[in-house]
């Protein structure tokens, strides 16, 4: 699902990428192998946020921020940052996805892409690309520019 999820992105080349409900970066440290210049990290497990930061530990940090907080609290909080890929992989019984785009869409640079993998259902939503791996759907939206 990984691979197929950055063919679709690429290139992201001076890319600033938020990564909500992180885990522990898989998506996020991608992003920075495939030349992201900023990388967001949100996970509310410290424990997991443990494992992402030994994770980080063969990167260039300087340009990573990993943040212990609720993604969605996190990004209703923001205000003068946006991004041009943000990232959503929330527990798949968590989180909806209009209830996720509603709080990122705002923080979304034009043009960029909001990408949620989410467990496969049926998806009625105008103006997304849906993608199906097995049980996981990504949905990928653009922001209009």
């Amino acid at each position: 699902v990984r691979k197929s999820i950055f063919q679709i992105l690429e290139p992201l080349n001076d890319m600033e990428v938020l990564d909500l409900y992180a885990g522990v970066g898989t998506l996020g440290i991608e992003s920075l192998s495939r030349g992201a210049t900023r990388v967001v990290f949100v996970e509310k497990n410290r424990q997991v946020i443990k494992v992402l930061k030994k994770n980080l530990e063969f990167f260039d940090t300087e340009n990573c921020n990993v943040i212990l907080a609720d993604a969605l609290q996190f990004a209703a909080r923001l205000k003068r940052t946006s991004f041009d890929i943000i990232f959503a992989d929330p527990p798949y019984a968590e989180i909806q996805y209009n209830k996720i785009k509603e709080k990122v869409e705002r923080i979304l640079k034009p043009g960029g892409v909001f990408c949620m993998e989410m467990k496969k259902e049926q998806i009625n939503i105008p103006d997304v690309r849906v993608e199906n791996y097995g049980s996981t759907q990504v949905v990928f939206w653009r922001a209009t520019a």
